[in-house]
């Protein structure tokens, strides 16, 4: 058999002859046998040849050194096994297979990896978003990725792997759960439902409300019975709120929190009844009476035939919107929303009390002197006599004749409870006692024969009365 002449760099295969604890001897048909020790053989190196390596099994190993004195030939398996696990990334470029690998350095442009002892770059541009967000912490770190390219040039290797479709097809899967855990909770809810979800964005008009998949839309308007500027001042991202399902159309939801909240007339209703006194706000005239806020967004109205028992008074023209009032609640109508107020039931009626009637002859106190006339007090109400009622003669200056306090008898010419109206005439009366007088003339003269007219005793009666009066 010839044999050829062997050099560092050759490529031999032998036979196992010997095997030590930490050596094995090969055949390799030369001048002596090659010999492996543990550090040659594999990386990381074995513990002991022993129970790994078997006589007359065969393996491959290159020349790393050859001696005379004494005559051996070293041999090692690493350079192959380099070469044997390049060849195995190459396949991986084809299979499409998915490996894990080590992070051994973070670069400006990508990550440098540890794969069977070969050395690979995944550029950032191949990496998850998120993990390229967060690549300083990457060191040291085991990915799954792909090997898209393994190529060699002279003694160059190029090894580039990728975790581009690995993180697609995550993301795609992900998606897919999601869209299946959503319509499953989304199949759970319905119109009417009250759930509780958490403000996950926030616009101009609406927030999105997050529940565990599904999220749904809240208007502003359903915000609050109250009227709302800014979203984003009631609410804050991030915060639980509970609100109940209006409307489900497909995959949308549209939520209320006010449908759970009282509106602010059941509030009011709730904490005040008939009969109850409130302050509010003049908010706006009308011609049948004045709106009146009496709480936030609630109004009620003081129609004008409850402004006061008196009916010439003129209460709408004494406020101005922006003024307090105080009023008392008469009518409660949740259904319709409506309250009705009154000014008057507060006040006392003077005139319930009032009994005189037109006709009625009364002794009464005056209250005041004017040109106009004088006012008289009559069972706790205001009357009036006119000037032209004050005497049955022409006389000047009512405060000639009369003063406050004076107690003068009239008769009642004019009773109107529903207008507030009262007239008395003191001229009446006495007109009234001259028809008297001259009426007991008359007897008088049926019966008296001394030739005295019935003119003379009236003319003597009249002058009487006159000298009185003056």
């Amino acid at each position: 058999m010839e044999l050829k002449l062997l050099k560092v760099g050759s490529i031999v295969e032998g036979e196992v002859i010997q095997v030590e604890q930490n050596t094995i001897y090969l055949d390799i048909q030369d001048r002596t046998e090659g010999k492996i020790h543990l550090d040659n053989y594999d990386r990381p190196a074995p513990d002991t040849f022993i129970g790994l390596v078997k006589i007359g099994q065969k393996v491959k190993a290159r020349v790393q050194k050859i001696t005379d004195e004494p005559a051996q030939i070293l041999l090692s398996r690493l350079p192959l096994l380099i070469e044997e696990k390049f060849e195995k990334v190459q396949k991986l470029v084809e299979t499409g297979e998915t490996v894990k690998a080590k992070v051994r350095q973070v670069l400006d442009k990508g990550l440098v990896l540890s794969y069977m002892d070969q050395e690979v770059f995944l550029p950032y541009s191949l990496l998850d978003y998120d993990l390229v967000k967060d690549k300083e912490t990457l060191k040291g770190k085991t990915l799954e990725i792909q090997i898209i390219e393994a190529t060699e040039k002279g003694r160059s290797k190029r090894i580039v792997g990728s975790r581009k479709q690995i993180f697609e097809k995550e993301r795609q899967e992900a998606y897919e759960q999601r869209i299946q855990a959503r319509q499953g909770e989304l199949e759970q809810i319905n119109t009417g439902d009250v759930v509780k979800g958490i403000v996950d964005k926030i616009e101009a008009h609406a927030a999105t409300i997050r529940f565990t998949h599904v999220v749904g839309l809240l208007r502003i308007s359903q915000v609050s019975h109250y009227r709302i500027e800014k979203i984003e001042d009631v609410l804050t991202l991030g915060q639980e709120v509970e609100v109940k399902v209006i409307k489900k159309e497909g995959n949308r939801l549209d939520l209320s929190m006010k449908a759970l909240q009282k509106t602010p007339y059941e509030q009011f209703y709730e904490e005040h009844k008939i009969g109850s006194e409130v302050t509010g706000t003049v908010f706006q005239k009308l011609p049948f009476g004045i709106i009146v806020e009496v709480a936030k967004d609630v109004r009620g109205l003081l129609h004008k035939n409850e402004f006061s028992w008196n009916p010439n008074d003129n209460f709408e023209n004494n406020v101005k919107i922006g003024d307090q009032v105080t009023l008392t609640i008469i009518q409660l109508d949740p259904k319709k929303e409506r309250i009705a107020l009154s000014k008057k039931s507060k006040e006392d009626n003077p005139w319930k009390n009032v009994t005189v009637k037109r006709g009625d002859i009364v002794k009464v106190p005056v209250l005041s002197v004017s040109k106009d006339g004088i006012k008289v007090e009559v069972q706790g109400v205001e009357g009036e006599i006119p000037f032209n009622e004050l005497s049955n003669e022409k006389i000047g200056k009512a405060e000639d004749y009369f003063a406050a306090g004076d107690m003068v008898q009239a008769i009642v010419i004019d009773a109107n409870k529903d207008q507030w109206s009262l007239k008395l005439s003191i001229r009446r009366v006495l007109e009234k006692a001259e028809r008297a007088t001259f009426e007991q003339y008359l007897e008088d003269e049926k019966e008296d024969n001394s030739g005295t007219t019935i003119g003379d005793l009236f003319e003597k009666e009249l002058t009487k009365t006159k000298k009185t009066k003056k």
